[in-house]
């Protein structure tokens, strides 16, 4: 605004999508003005009526009153009334004191007060630019006498420690639920992926075969392309063998058509091996030139080398039958292709069957041949178990992996150093153990999901080492070990991510980062584990290492899954007695025994982390800032009676007293240099300074959320380093930057933080509605968060901070980035809580 005032040539103004006004800061501040601003700064003891008077005497009814808070007095004088001023500035000199006036001053309009201006006359046509706050009268009751202004904590008895501890967790598990509902990764990682991996991981165990005996092979033409119309070409000497290879059966029997009598055998005389007719053959011992040559034609026929020939598909072998009908004896030569799988075999058992029907003149006969592999030993057994188990443990690992990934995101967001809305519910008034405990219950029941269904699929694919159902050889109760891996499993795994969540600052990077560091301490470390395992001179070194191992909650989980799949084997060949127990050390012991322990080693430490990190009495003890010694500075006298006041003790009885307040960063900036101040109730006090003043850091140390380097605090009497849970009792804060939570409505942060702040769940609603009404938030009540304009969120920043009514409030820039409309609203509500706070 100040800018387009100094240095824009024209102006223009819009509103709702449409321009209102253009031209000149002098034409729109003559067009528009409102008038001239005269300012006057009150004794305590001023009459307020009388000074009202004495100005409307020299100027008229048009005088205005902008605004009356604390000692300061502002008129609004019609712009045509400059002549009149010369007069009452000289009468006002002259009663300074008996007006109860210190100062005043006068300044003319400003292009801020243009823009009101305009958005007024929008106002005037319905055009609903400006906003408007809710007055209500002091003496305004509501039907059940309570103050119109909304439910005052300070002036209600406070609940229970336990009682207010069960309404916080109620209100924060209430708050991962709606936030859960629009969170898309929270469906995807806690639920979806995991019970896919889960899935595919029990249907790999319960499909795989590695692990059971190859059943007997039948040999026959089945295996070939052609299956029963493979063909079979033959060569015969007498028709009675002709007859027996035309009884071939699961095939299609051939004659060869040219060298089929006995009077083509005796065309080809035999030559000595292995040299036949000039060809040179290897391993050729003793062989009839007749059936050499036989050879040669079917290989031709069936890549169609003969002349004029075409390849015939799927031939594989073919006869040469010697035979005679007289003596009844026979023999044949059997040629193969020994590319193709078991044909001698098949060959050889078509061409015996179709001899033994000719034999017996049965041509019902069948004859079978089949492979029966060897059984697997049981060193084969135990290595092709534990292959196949460590395949369906990296599965399950993988799930819980991407379930990690729905816990970690959420927490490193909400702590989020320009976020911090887990800050703001701390200074509101959450404590540590419901914040914990209300994440912790909802983590489980999202982790409950994939581990029913786990459990469930386990049951009714009826993996057998993990149900026991049905097995001698099985340990006793794996079922109910793998129960209990399970349901321990979620409390550690849970929170061991919560640990890890101290790692992280950007909830984007910590979800991949989260998945890498669960793969690598689950399905890593197990790989490593199981072939340590396998080597016979590691074994020794990996039993060790898996106490170390164990550490990791994800690989607790999947070995005991390899385990109780091995156990099964190693029972039935004796390894272990029968009826071991699952739980036995020598299965599932350990892994039960660390997750025990993880489950509940790990919320402490994590909790215990968080208290040293969010109380500045424990946090004191464990950091230390840098010793930095000041540069001399000239010290203002006004400074230094107001330092001298809190010193001598004055001030003790302000709601709001520093005591040589100091911090300095790592690094040596000095952020706040030895600053005291006593504020007293019902002061609306301004804190102003540039850019890296140090006034952020004076709130954020006033809050808990900085340490101070040295000096002190008190808020309300309450010392803000050793009594920070009374502290926040009594105070509400509006961060520089907007502490909400993107997921949530503009209701549902007032119904949080209400629960949060102590105001009775009978009172919520009718609370919640008066902020909204105060803020003109009505509008936005069902929108997210996360989609509000600056502006809004800027309000339902305010909102949260005035809700229940605290004796103290922080305001860190509340009308940042907001327009000169919305800017003016939020000072006049905060003129009004001002006023009604005195």
């Amino acid at each position: 605004m100040d800018e387009a005032d100094i240095l824009g040539d024209r102006i223009a103004i819009m509103a709702e999508g449409e321009l209102r006004c253009c031209g000149s800061s002098m034409f729109l501040k003559n067009r528009y003005g409102a008038g001239y601003n005269f300012s006057l700064v009150k004794t305590d003891d001023c009459d307020t009526d009388a000074l009202m008077a004495f100005v409307q005497r020299h100027i008229g009814d048009a005088t205005k009153v902008l605004s009356n808070v604390g000692t300061e007095i502002s008129f609004q004088l019609p712009l045509d009334c400059s002549h009149l001023f010369a007069p009452m500035f000289v009468e006002l000199d002259a009663n300074l004191a008996r007006l109860g006036v210190l100062s005043y001053g006068i300044s003319v309009t400003t292009l801020e007060e243009v823009f009101i201006k305009v958005a007024e006359i929008g106002d005037e046509h319905h055009q609903h630019t400006l906003q408007k706050t809710k007055q209500v009268p002091m003496t305004a009751t509501s039907n059940d006498g309570s103050s119109s202004e909304g439910y005052k904590l300070a002036d209600n008895a406070p609940p229970s420690a336990l009682a207010m501890f069960w309404v916080h967790f109620h209100a924060l598990l209430l708050k991962r639920v709606r936030t859960a509902k629009r969170d898309k990764r929270v469906v995807v990682f806690g639920t979806v992926l995991p019970i896919v991996f889960l899935v595919l991981g029990i249907a790999l165990l319960k499909a795989s075969s590695l692990t059971r005996n190859d059943p007997p092979l039948v040999l026959n033409t089945a295996a070939y392309p052609l299956r029963d119309s493979t063909p079979v070409p033959y060569l015969c000497q007498s028709d009675w063998m002709c007859d027996t290879a035309s009884q071939i059966s699961s095939a299609k029997p051939q004659p060869f058509v040219g060298i089929n009598t006995q009077n083509d055998a005796a065309a080809y005389p035999a030559t000595p091996p292995p040299v036949v007719f000039g060809v040179t053959y290897a391993n050729l011992t003793t062989a009839n030139s007749y059936c050499v040559h036989a050879g040669e034609e079917i290989f031709k026929r069936g890549y169609g080398k003969a002349p004029n020939d075409a390849a015939v598909p799927g031939q594989y072998g073919g006869y040469v039958l010697l035979g005679d009908a007289k003596s009844r004896s026979f023999g044949y030569n059997l040629a193969v292709n020994t590319t193709a799988v078991h044909a001698a075999i098949v060959h050889k058992a078509l061409l015996d069957e179709a001899l033994y029907r000719t034999v017996t003149a049965n041509p019902a006969l069948k004859l079978t041949c089949t492979n029966q592999p060897l059984p697997l030993t049981d060193s084969t057994k135990i290595l092709f178990t534990t292959i196949v188990s460590f395949t369906t443990s990296v599965f399950v690992v993988l799930a819980f992996a991407y379930f990690t990934a729905s816990i970690v995101p959420y927490l490193v967001h909400e702590k989020h150093p320009t976020h911090n809305s887990k800050h703001q519910q701390l200074v509101s008034g959450v404590s540590l153990s419901a914040f914990w405990l209300a994440n912790f219950a909802w983590d489980l029941l999202l982790y409950s999901v994939p581990c029913v269904f786990g459990l469930l699929a386990i049951y009714f694919f009826d993996i057998t080492p993990f149900t026991g159902r049905d097995c001698s050889s099985c340990a006793a109760s794996p079922f109910a070990a793998i129960i209990v891996v399970f349901v321990l499993f979620g409390f550690a795994i849970v929170s061991f991510c919560y640990l890890l969540s101290y790692l992280f600052t950007d909830a984007a990077s910590s979800q991949t980062y989260i998945i890498m560091i669960n793969v690598l301490l689950g399905t890593i470390l197990m790989t490593t584990s199981v072939i340590l395992d396998i080597i016979e001179s590691t074994k020794d070194i990996n039993a060790h290492l898996k106490f170390i191992w164990r550490l990791s909650p994800l690989f607790c989980v999947g070995n005991s899954l390899n385990q109780l799949s091995i156990a099964t084997l190693r029972l039935s060949i004796g390894v272990l007695k029968k009826d071991t127990s699952a739980f036995s050390t020598d299965i599932l012991g350990w892994e039960v025994g660390y997750l025990a322990v993880e489950a509940v080693l790990f919320p402490i430490i994590a909790i215990g982390i968080d208290y040293a990190l969010s109380f500045p009495k424990i946090k004191a003890k464990i950091t230390k800032d840098p010793q930095v010694v000041d540069a001399p500075y000239e010290v203002d006298v006004d400074v230094q009676s107001e330092h001298d006041r809190v010193a001598c003790g004055a001030a003790d009885k302000d709601a709001v007293v520093m005591n040589g307040l100091r911090k300095v960063y790592k690094g040596g900036k000095v952020g706040v240099v030895s600053l005291s101040l006593g504020l007293p109730k019902g002061e609306c006090f301004g804190y102003l300074g540039i850019n890296g003043a140090g006034k952020t850091s004076t709130m954020k140390i006033l809050t808990g959320d900085v340490l101070p380097t040295s000096g002190s605090a008190t808020l309300g009497g309450f010392d803000i380093m050793s009594q920070q849970l009374e502290v926040r009792r009594l105070i509400g804060y509006c961060p520089q930057f907007d502490a909400l939570i993107d997921l949530l409505t503009v209701r549902e942060h007032l119904e949080l933080f209400a629960s949060i702040k102590g105001v009775p769940s009978k009172r919520i609603c009718d609370t919640v509605k008066d902020k909204m009404d105060q803020m003109n938030l009505n509008d936005f009540e069902d929108k997210l968060a996360g989609t509000l304009s600056g502006g809004n969120k800027r309000k339902l920043s305010v909102a949260i901070a005035l809700i229940g009514s605290p004796p103290i409030i922080f305001l860190d820039e509340p009308s940042t980035g907001m327009d000169p409309v919305s800017r003016r609203f939020m000072w006049d509500v905060i003129a009004d809580i001002s006023t009604r706070s005195k």
